[in-house]
């Protein structure tokens, strides 16, 4: 069977280590689309932090998507546009503080164009801005921002956030959303905010099915949306336990399995 939308995590999968799309994805990515497939991003990025390299993937030529905030928003690149958005809840945040104080954990919020962030400062605070190329800025008053949030990032040395990450977990869940996408981040996000939901949303969009949908990644967020597609690919590597909720896996990051999968499941 062949399939009619690829949605791509980008660290760890479409990127390789170094943090650019290797020649073989780029040109495999732009083939399909020739053939009039499309190309969804789902990223826990902010769409600031994906855009620089969809530009490489011409989709505002051929009309994909950018699944921002592990698909708390969808970004129609072609047209500019945002159809859909779900804002973090705000009444929560004061509870989200409450929970990490006493500890070192950093309390941010990618922005489009910075990142916000409270509670406390450690050495891990700036590593979501770094990666994603923003601006940081830490707010004495962050319970006071009139700004609107996506989705909330709690940082800190992998121990710190082990120690924390039941009792965050069992008190926020099912109300919102919490897991690890890697040891130092633990995303809060609206409830059935992730990417699993952001396909089912996107199907709704687009008017692919979700059974066309080809999901490839590598990280704990990336598992909903491995469960959710008609095939969930995972990267040879993945996270530990990631695979499990894969139809299959392919090569690494490193040696291109996104083009792999879609010339021999698309093409």
């Amino acid at each position: 069977m062949k399939y009619d939308l690829i949605a791509l995590d980008m660290d760890g999968t479409l990127l390789n280590d170094d943090k650019v799309i290797p020649k073989e994805n780029v040109d495999a990515i732009i083939e399909m689309q020739e053939q009039g497939k499309t190309v969804a991003i789902c990223t826990g990025r902010p769409a600031s932090g994906a855009l620089p390299f969809v530009k490489d993937l011409h989709l505002e030529k051929y009309g994909g998507y950018v699944l921002s905030y592990n698909g708390g928003r969808i970004y129609d690149v072609k047209n500019d546009k945002v159809l859909y958005n779900k804002a973090f809840p705000k009444e929560y945040l004061q509870k989200v503080f409450d929970l990490v104080k006493g500890t070192t954990i950093t309390v941010s919020s990618p922005l489009d164009h910075k990142i916000i962030a409270g509670h406390a400062l450690n050495d891990w605070s700036r590593t979501e801005a770094n990666v994603v190329h923003l601006p940081f800025e830490y707010h004495e008053d962050f319970l006071t921002l009139d700004t609107e949030m996506n989705k909330l990032l709690l940082v800190d040395n992998p121990k710190v956030i082990g120690a924390n990450y039941d009792n965050i977990h069992d008190t926020l869940e099912p109300k919102l959303h919490v897991f690890l996408s890697e040891p130092y981040f633990l995303e809060i996000t609206p409830q059935n905010v992730n990417k699993g939901e952001g396909l089912h949303n996107l199907a709704k969009i687009s008017g692919i099915p979700i059974e066309k949908m080809v999901a490839m990644g590598d990280s704990f967020n990336d598992i909903e949306m491995l469960k959710e597609a008609g095939l969930g690919v995972a990267m040879k590597n993945s996270k530990e336990g990631v695979s499990d909720y894969a139809n299959l896996v392919t090569v690494s990051n490193n040696d291109c399995g996104v083009a792999k999968i879609i010339k021999e499941y698309i093409l």
